[in-house]
């Protein structure tokens, strides 16, 4: 029974550790897709004050422009998308480690119980020596 409960604690050591990994990851994911948007929001930014510098466009190159700043605002909507999905699994990863971490805990519980039992049942076999001495002596 104690090692299957040192089993159990170990797996949900190794558990929680490879979920707070999977954490981490998802923010460094995070990290660099605000990154990826911010350059492309600074870009946009720096374009439109270029084109606004520019007084004559002929219809291509209008169109042009056009089909450049769609394409970044579909990147950029891409990007925020993928900012809100990674931050749900993160969520989703933290409300895991708290159940895995709330499992260890009964499982310590039960394991700290296991060894107060272990303790109990060596101290009453240390004293049944003595019992038994005591009782013969009792008899005689």
């Amino acid at each position: 029974m104690e090692a299957d409960l040192l089993k159990e604690r170990l797996q949900a050591i190794t558990d929680k550790r490879r979920i707070q990994e999977n954490i981490a990851l998802k923010r460094r994911q995070i990290e660099e897709e605000k990154s990826k948007l911010q350059y492309m929001k600074k870009k946009a930014l720096r374009e439109q004050w270029l084109m606004d510098g520019l007084s004559q466009q002929s219809e291509e190159e209008q169109e042009a422009i056009r089909l450049q700043v769609q394409d970044e605002q579909q990147q950029s909507d891409q990007l925020q998308s993928n900012i809100t999905r990674i931050e749900k699994e993160i969520e989703a990863l933290e409300t895991q480690e708290l159940s895995v971490s709330a499992n260890e805990e009964v499982v310590l519980l039960r394991l700290k119980e296991v060894e107060r039992m272990s303790e109990d049942v060596s101290k009453r076999g240390q004293r049944l020596p003595y019992l038994a001495e005591a009782m013969q002596a009792m008899a005689v």
